[in-house]
């Protein structure tokens, strides 16, 4: 007698007696369990005390006293004949385990990654090549969209005024941080000093600062504070030049850090 290549059935010689019955029983049984393959528990080491009929389980070790039992693999309970029928899954079959359910309470899914002496089972990859992480975080991930903005020619030594730039935000922006750079630093004098209104109404309680011989906010002994975080789709955004220091500073630039809420 030979079995068959993936479901392991038991073919009979054409000369068997009784064939009818001996699938029936036996192949039909097997079959059943695989056309709807759901497992009641993968954790056992040991069979349950009062099984039901046609109830499927993972042994996580072999449980004693059932032939071909071995970790891995799978057994099911047949109430007509009282006793356990044991299979050997192959690489790739699924079952859905009963007792173990995800957000959803939907059973999870386990697959056969190696057959043999012993089995073992893994759950499927169901990210589907999702991202799951960006410059190296992960979990809630938020990914900031900076703007930025020329406030000058990069050459024109710069001067106070009001409204030096114009523009409206393109989209909802929650603002995490400001900058301010400059191509050319000045030297001495009132310390650089920069506004940013949304509407006409500062959105720094305290303003960026450039201090003298330096070319970015960010090194400033007096960092900005955000007043007002949250910047309407579409709303107008003005930049003042409120303070300068000896007239050789040029090429002002500033960035809003943030991200689409």
């Amino acid at each position: 007698m030979s079995n068959t290549p993936k479901t392991g059935i038991e073919e009979l010689s054409p000369t068997a007696a009784n064939q009818a019955i001996i699938v029936n029983t036996g192949g039909y049984a097997v079959i059943d369990q695989l056309l709807v393959p759901t497992v009641v528990d993968k954790d056992l080491t040991a069979a349950p005390g009062s099984p039901v009929d046609g109830a499927m389980y993972i042994m996580a070790s072999a449980w004693s006293g059932i032939t071909g039992a071995a970790a891995g693999r799978l057994v099911f309970w047949r109430s007509s004949s009282s006793s356990w029928t044991v299979i050997t899954p192959k690489v790739g079959w699924r079952v859905a385990v009963l007792d173990e359910l995800d957000a959803n309470s939907v059973p999870k899914q386990y697959a056969c990654v190696t057959s043999g002496a012993t089995s073992t089972w893994s759950q499927p990859d169901v990210t589907g090549g999702a991202v799951t992480s960006v410059n190296g975080k992960s979990g809630a991930v938020t990914v900031l969209a900076p703007i930025i903005i020329a406030c000058s020619d990069e050459t024109t030594p710069l001067t106070t005024g009001t409204a030096k730039v114009t523009f409206r935000i393109p989209y909802a922006f929650t603002l995490t941080g400001v900058r301010a750079s400059l191509t050319s630093a000045q030297t001495s004098g009132s310390i650089l000093t920069v506004d940013i209104n949304e509407g006409g109404t500062s959105i720094l309680s305290t303003k960026l600062t450039i201090d003298n011989n330096e070319k970015t906010s960010t090194t400033a002994a007096t960092p900005p504070v955000i007043s007002d975080s949250s910047l309407a789709d579409d709303a107008e955004i003005t930049i003042d030049i409120d303070q300068i220091g000896n007239g050789t500073a040029a090429g002002l630039k500033v960035t809003l850090i943030g991200y689409q809420p």
